[in-house]
């Protein structure tokens, strides 16, 4: 069977990891880190982290791009804090703070791309009102495709979506929509140009079957629509 468009990027995605840089590596530790010392603050937060950081290809100057999964009792009823929320607003600071200065003297811009309240995660799925639930697919849709830091506050929920048959019906036809039109932009074509010329860069070749994965996601060949 033909890979749909989100098995391709799956399948992309963790050739690519292979080429691991240590900066890649220090920056998620220190995300792990920020995350562990907030919950020691009692804020529960958890992140997915896209961009070339879930690629693995990071240079000190790559700024990160991520989702925040917060656990936020004030805003329960909304799947997104809103932006005049206290507790998000004092947890992007706190991470900021922290990672910066673990990781002084790199300088790089931490963009929060999304932001998804896991109480009300938890609230739709213990009431089983998951179904077209757009703060669900975005949630699912993040876990598969990115690079997550304290995946224990969020797996169960994940775990739970994907055993909803009904649900995981819904989901395919919405993720392959999503990521094709993210394939589409020009950011999207271009990072891989950066992630093989930095991995060029450090004296490495790339491997036939990556170029040929490569190709064929960017060309959209075996999806399934």
């Amino acid at each position: 069977m033909a890979k749909n468009i989100v098995e391709r990027y799956l399948v992309l995605k963790n050739k690519y990891r292979n080429y691991d840089t240590k900066y890649a590596l220090k920056r998620m530790q220190a995300f792990r880190l920020a995350t562990q010392e907030l919950s020691r603050k009692g804020y529960e937060v958890a992140l997915e982290i896209l961009g070339s950081i879930n690629f693995g290809i990071v240079e000190p100057t790559s700024d990160v791009d991520c989702i925040l999964l917060i656990e936020c009792n004030v805003h329960k009823e909304h799947g997104c804090c809103p932006p005049h929320c206290n507790n998000v607003t004092f947890v992007k600071q706190e991470i900021s703070k922290f990672v910066q200065k673990r990781l002084a003297p790199e300088t790089f811009n931490i963009e929060y791309l999304d932001t998804i309240n896991l109480k009300y995660v938890e609230e739709k799925i213990r009431e089983e009102k998951v179904l077209g639930d757009e703060t669900l697919f975005c949630l699912l849709f993040y876990r598969n495709i990115g690079r997550p830091v304290n995946r224990p506050l969020f797996i169960p929920y994940c775990d739970e979506l994907e055993e909803n048959a009904d649900f995981v019906r819904e989901i395919i036809p919405w993720a392959s929509e999503a990521l094709e039109g993210y394939l589409n932009t020009n950011q999207h074509r271009l990072s891989f140009n950066k992630y093989n010329e930095r991995i060029r860069a450090r004296g490495l070749d790339l491997p036939e079957g990556l170029q040929q994965e490569l190709h064929a996601y960017m060309e959209g060949e075996g999806h399934t629509g």
